[in-house]
């Protein structure tokens, strides 16, 4: 099997389990658990930032911290929808926006 196939099998594998291990976690509050899921990403990309001496704050500071904002609200949006309705139909909605952003890109910006 294919290096590539192995990392997107175990990908989907992680994925599905965080996803159903936020639904699980009916006492805590979905900014905790935005909190310490932030965190642990925190300790996955900050050694390797270091190792190759990339900039933590990038080279457009405005678009990251844009990104950053955007990414807190998808994230925070997102495992409030996992929390209070069915994980199948929470999942769903996430992996339809991609159909939306190029519906609005024909739309708004032109893109053929």
């Amino acid at each position: 099997m294919k290096e590539a196939i192995k990392y997107m099998i175990i990908s989907a594998l992680a994925f599905t389990f965080m996803n159903a291990f936020v639904k699980s976690l009916d006492h805590f509050s979905v900014y905790q658990i935005v909190f310490f899921r932030s965190i642990g990403s925190l300790f996955f990309t900050m050694p390797f930032l270091l190792k190759n001496k990339i900039s933590l704050l990038g080279n457009k500071k405005g678009l990251l911290i844009m990104r950053s904002i955007f990414g807190l609200i998808s994230m925070t949006l997102f495992f409030l929808s996992i929390k209070y309705i069915a994980m199948g139909t929470a999942v769903s909605i996430r992996y339809i926006g991609p159909i939306f952003a190029a519906f609005f890109a024909l739309l708004f910006l032109k893109e053929k």
